[in-house]
């Protein structure tokens, strides 16, 4: 795997927003800009940024260009504007060996993580799943220490170890070592079939997503299961399923325990829960494609990474 540039840690961070996929709040973005720049770094916000095409930050051929003058710029940290729906109508169009060769930190989620997985497949290139610009900082002081402890680093680290968690049940321990990798459930199934998804063998998968009923998690799974995907993992670790919740139309309830029963059933390893990660204020940040060590100690757990 080939990681971006390792960032000074003496100096402020060059930093550019970038909108790929949904149109995005100019006052939200404008707020995690304004946050960035007070703790010293300096941050462009391009105006395409701010762009409006339907559902999206401006039409595709509008984003593309944002893309390629963001790779043209002397950007260290480009920081998606946000998620929503946008990547997978311009994967194709993308210039992978260009973006490995940029040296460029990219960090984002939800949508953002069909360009990290398809770093990985096409240009074995390491991107960052973490918070997004728009909602950079969350309002609760506690919650923005810790995102922005972890994040910074994250980015500025040769290696991180992240905080203990809890998981639900008490498991075997075990020391799992394996390639880091996910993040959004719905984005990689989605990515199934395609030259954007990366073979990861020996893989820990971390997983999470929003408003989706458990049934179509579990689905999800399934077709995870199916291609042959969850078999060739070390470990499973779930994030935040947010909003996740059965729907009171539906003639049984099924809930998200039940989808991690059945997961649990169809995994061959540790299936974790409590990771602080997903649609949720309180996350850290993950290199994707990073070489990782899952340590597991009854119910508790800890994660940590090394940069090749």
């Amino acid at each position: 795997m080939k990681f971006p540039r390792l960032l000074a840690t003496n100096r402020p961070l060059r930093v550019a927003a970038l909108a790929l996929s949904g149109s995005v709040d100019p006052a939200q973005l404008e707020r995690g800009a304004s946050a960035l720049r007070e703790r010293g770094h300096v941050v462009s916000v391009p105006g395409a940024a701010t762009a409006e095409w339907r559902y999206f930050a401006g039409d595709d051929e509008s984003r593309l260009a944002a893309l390629r003058d963001t790779l043209e710029s002397d950007a260290e940290v480009v920081f998606f504007a946000r998620g929503g729906y946008g990547l997978s109508r311009i994967l194709h169009r993308i210039d992978w060996a260009a973006i490995a060769a940029s040296g460029k930190t990219f960090c984002g989620f939800s949508d953002v993580t069909a360009f990290s997985l398809a770093a990985l497949a096409q240009a074995r290139y390491v991107s960052y799943a973490g918070p997004v610009l728009a909602g950079l900082f969350p309002n609760e002081p506690e919650v923005a220490t810790f995102v922005e402890g972890e994040l910074f680093d994250v980015l500025h680290a040769g290696s991180h170890t992240y905080p203990a968690c809890q998981n639900d049940i008490a498991l075997a321990a075990a020391d799992v070592t394996g390639t880091l990798w996910g993040t959004n459930l719905a984005m990689i199934s989605h990515l199934v079939g395609t030259p954007f998804m990366p073979r990861i063998d020996d893989g820990i998968l971390v997983i999470e997503d929003i408003a989706e009923s458990p049934y179509r998690v579990e689905r999800m799974l399934w077709q995870l299961k199916h291609a042959g995907i969850l078999d060739r993992q070390r470990a499973i670790i779930l994030g935040e399923f947010t909003q996740c919740e059965p729907s009171p139309t539906l003639r049984y309830p099924y809930s998200m325990p039940e989808v991690i029963e059945t997961l649990r059933s169809m995994a061959n390893c540790p299936v974790l829960t409590g990771f602080p990660f997903g649609h949720v204020a309180r996350k850290t940040t993950l290199p994707m494609g990073a070489q990782a060590r899952l340590l597991i100690d009854s119910a508790s757990y800890q994660l940590s990474f090394q940069r090749a």
